[in-house]
């Protein structure tokens, strides 16, 4: 095969390391601008928030490998993580950011690694470089090298799949070497083959360093025959590997949303 054909977010905020938002689907925010929603409060989560903050460890002490964050449909899942992210950065942690997408049955594999690598490339050139050196297989992640799993390096050799991986998992770790670094991947139920097998490795073969992986996506979504049903079931099962279901806001809770969203007197029904 030939090279991937990959669809250019550079200029999407949301994949920067340290800056902008996590996501913002139109459709479910109504078209409203995202500074007012970027400011509103957070309403009804903030045990969550809590515990998810503990878990991934950024309130100190032990951390899990991974968490996997799930919920229906505009429950608030990038909510959270868009507060997650903004908490460990004021307690000095690295943060960066992947997305998966839905594109059937085309999906593009290892999307979400694409943009994590992608973005360090653009952003940090000389480290992308030292990592692409140390760790060869890493050039199929580049914005500009998407290549096939066997297509040739450019001193003949082929990329692996376990040497992907690997190079995945090792980059990861050195990224931690001088602050802790917090994976976010959104919206997993869109993950091809290849993510969710590069995920079940990353999860099985806990990552050096303070690193940990927040995983988020929608458990309405799982219909039985779902390829992510059965995999979710498998990672839950693996030491290191917590889940946190964010369940529908309360009937209080929706009212303050509501009202932090419309101001303005509004009928009570």
């Amino acid at each position: 095969m030939g090279e991937f054909a990959v669809i250019d977010l550079t200029d999407d905020p949301g994949l920067i390391e340290t800056s902008g938002t996590v996501s913002v689907p139109p459709a479910m925010m109504g078209g409203m601008p995202s500074e007012r929603l970027a400011h509103r409060p957070l309403v009804g989560r903030r045990d969550e928030l809590t515990r998810l903050a503990a878990m991934v460890g950024i309130s100190g002490g032990e951390h899990e490998t991974a968490v996997l964050l799930s919920g229906d449909a505009g429950v608030g899942k990038t909510r959270m993580l868009r507060e997650l992210r903004e908490q460990a950065r004021a307690t000095g942690f690295r943060v960066v950011i992947g997305h998966c997408l839905d594109f059937g049955e085309s999906a593009l594999p290892y999307l979400a690694f694409t943009e994590i690598f992608g973005r360090l490339a653009a952003h940090s050139p000389g480290e992308a470089d030292t990592l692409v050196e140390r760790h060869p297989a890493l050039r199929k992640l580049m914005w500009t090298n998407r290549t096939a799993a066997d297509a040739e390096l450019p001193d003949g050799s082929r990329i692996d799949r376990g040497e992907l991986f690997e190079a995945v998992r090792s980059a990861l770790s050195r990224m931690s070497d001088d602050t802790p670094l917090l994976v976010l991947i959104e919206d997993v139920h869109w993950a091809d083959q290849s993510t969710r097998d590069l995920l079940s490795y990353l999860f099985a073969r806990r990552i050096s360093g303070r690193v940990a992986i927040v995983a988020s996506y929608r458990s309405d979504d799982l219909h039985r025959r779902h390829p992510l049903r059965a995999v979710v079931a498998e990672w839950s099962r693996l030491p290191g590997v917590a889940r946190l279901m964010l369940p529908p806001l309360g009937e209080s809770d929706v009212r303050a949303l509501v009202r932090s969203l419309h101001p303005a007197p509004l009928p009570e029904a």
